[in-house]
């Protein structure tokens, strides 16, 4: 397998700014924003708005997407709401480019299909060598320079070898994984558990409670993940326990802020808005409706939803019923 390229980095919110930040520490990286004068104000501050008081390293350059030509061997790190996964492969496929290394660091699944970002991209760019990057790691944390642990995921073994080689440094080491899809689902999924757990601080409950619904949530994670036919074992891993217990435990986790703000109150449209960032559980609420016709047991997670969807008067009593009602 030949040398990997220069790495691109399209998505310049929090997590994206994050990992040009982290993956820059080794050599140059490539912060592609959404247009010409978001790149400008980034490069004139040397600062994101996301990541107020943090000083990007010279290393990182802020430009336009697609300002340059994306080559055979380059990694092009993925971190955009899911919703946009489709709208930016078109635009590769526009572009010219449908042959290099994507590591996808977004989280969801197509809303319609189910179908993981990896499964998407793949139908519509066979010829890409794909890699997921996921697990507990705090985009606040990791730029301050504190250390973590994430998984890639990749069928192709050496193409693992090779982003180790490319990406880990003295701030971020890698766990390996040939489970695309079991990472992206569990990944995915531990934002519905982090708003519950949100909810749970909105409404003066402690950690007694934090702990029921961490380990309920990651029983619901297995009966997903069994009755789409993915990995199951892989909701005890790092991208799925260990994600979900640091999403759940993090003042920093949009999830909880979201589900703590409705349970004081606000509306999901006030609460979204107080975020000020994209809620990636509230995308997959949306998506695990759609389980609700095949009777899956999964209380908790069906709790969270009508919460967020619908006009549920008491919150408390609905949580509280919920969890009560559940056994084992």
């Amino acid at each position: 397998m030949e040398e990997l390229g220069k790495i691109i980095v399209i998505g310049s919110g929090n997590w994206g700014t994050t990992l040009a930040m982290i993956f820059s520490k080794k050599q140059k990286v490539y912060l592609w924003t959404i247009n010409e004068k978001e790149a400008t104000e980034i490069n004139e501050k040397h600062e994101s708005q996301f990541l107020p008081g943090i000083k990007l390293p010279a290393n990182i350059i802020v430009e336009k997407k697609f300002s340059r030509k994306i080559d055979k061997n380059d990694i092009v790190i993925i971190a955009i709401p899911s919703r946009f996964i489709e709208d930016i492969t078109d635009e590769f496929i526009a572009h010219q480019a449908d042959e290099f290394v994507i590591v996808n660091a977004s989280k969801g699944v197509e809303h319609k299909t189910l179908k993981t970002i990896w499964e998407t991209i793949m139908v519509k760019m066979p010829k890409i060598k794909f890699a997921n990057l996921a697990g507990p790691t705090i985009a606040r944390e990791l730029a301050e320079g504190i250390p973590a642990k994430a998984i890639l995921a990749a069928r192709d073994v050496a193409l693992l070898f090779q982003l180790q080689q490319k990406f880990e440094n003295d701030i971020l080491k890698f766990e390996f994984s040939r489970d695309i899809k079991g990472v992206e689902l569990a990944s995915a999924l531990k934002g519905l558990i982090a708003i519950a757990v949100g909810m749970a601080d909105g409404l003066g409950f402690k950690t007694n409670i934090f702990g029921i619904i961490m380990t309920y949530g990651v029983n619901e994670f297995v009966t997903i993940m069994k009755f789409l036919g993915v990995y199951h074992k892989t909701a005890y891993s790092i991208a799925g326990i260990g994600d979900l217990i640091t999403t759940c435990i993090s003042e920093n986790s949009r999830n909880r802020k979201f589900g703590k703000l409705l349970a004081q109150g606000y509306s999901t449209e006030e609460a979204l808005e107080e975020v000020g960032m994209v809620v990636e559980g509230v995308s997959m609420a949306k998506t695990i409706n759609k389980l609700a016709k095949f009777n899956l047991s999964i209380p908790l997670i069906s709790c969270v939803t009508r919460i967020i969807f619908e006009d549920v008067e008491d919150v408390r009593k609905e949580m509280l019923d919920t969890l009560n009602s559940i056994s084992g």
